[in-house]
């Protein structure tokens, strides 16, 4: 994201986090298959990000487009996507509270910020309205615990996801509130072209790109909810150098190098 090496996220979890380095290549975090509640509409595949220059790509696949699926018991008559949060404090959800960058890509979703890219973010839950679930605790009581419950990378447990967001309290899956930053690009379907969710993969994929210099430099946990709370997908990375830092890393070690040359010739000459 920025110009310094990746900081390590504090765990927040109840065992070693899976994390990946983005690189220009697609990094996934594949969804457990099945704990989508309310069917296969509702079932998130996977999360999968990448970085090509200045632009962070994400991807997301399911069986729910991004403008969402119509249905009777929301507020608006459709169910559809939350937003998305990066989250580079260390600390839980919860704690992070006014310090979450969070994305708005869905324009037809019930979040209270236009679409675009948001800093000092406090998230709020939509899924009241929506014919969602109250709490965490409640979505897993219906009997949706699955291994990689958010992904393979990151929230893998049901016990990482409680400490990580709480149990008992709203899910919160939408922009409360933030200061709009930057825009959001949607990704055409050549860019997503090179994608592979496996076998497992939905029938939508879609993505979007943001300006990776509107993020913070450091490690970050990264999720999305849908508006009803019925499933989530995490994914966790550690940050990498910009190529401009990494360029004059091997510069200054060049420059070493000559400096030693250098001197070693003036102790043979002596």
């Amino acid at each position: 994201m920025g110009g310094i090496a990746a900081v390590c996220l504090v765990p927040v979890m109840s065992q070693e986090a899976h994390a990946f380095s983005l690189s220009s290549d697609w990094s996934y975090s594949n969804d457990a298959l099945g704990d989508g509640s309310g069917g296969s509409t509702y079932d998130i595949r996977g999360i999968a990000m990448r970085l090509v220059g200045d632009e962070l790509h994400v991807a997301l696949n399911s069986n729910l487009a991004i403008t969402g699926t119509s249905h009777s018991s929301a507020a608006d008559g459709n169910i559809g996507w939350g937003d998305l949060f990066f989250n580079f404090t260390g600390k839980s959800f919860n704690e992070a509270q006014g310090s979450l960058f969070g994305v708005r890509f869905a324009g037809t979703n019930d979040s209270a910020v236009a679409v675009g890219v948001y800093s000092d973010v406090r998230a709020t839950s939509v899924t009241s309205s929506n014919y969602g679930y109250s709490s965490l605790n409640q979505y897993y009581n219906a009997g949706f615990d699955r291994a990689n419950t958010m992904g393979s990378e990151g929230l893998t447990t049901q016990l990482d996801v409680l400490n990580y967001f709480g149990g008992s309290g709203p899910i919160n899956n939408t922009i409360g509130s933030g200061n709009r930053i930057g825009d959001v690009t949607m990704l055409s379907a050549s860019l997503l072209s090179g994608l592979n969710f496996g076998s497992n993969a939905g029938s939508q994929t879609f993505g979007f790109s943001i300006n990776r210099n509107l993020l913070p430099s450091g490690s970050f946990l990264s999720n999305v909810f849908l508006e009803c709370g019925n499933d989530g997908v995490a994914i966790q990375s550690e940050a990498v150098p910009e190529p401009a830092t990494m360029a004059g890393a091997v510069l200054g070690l060049a420059g070493l190098a000559a400096a030693k040359r250098k001197q070693r010739r003036k102790e043979a000459a002596s």
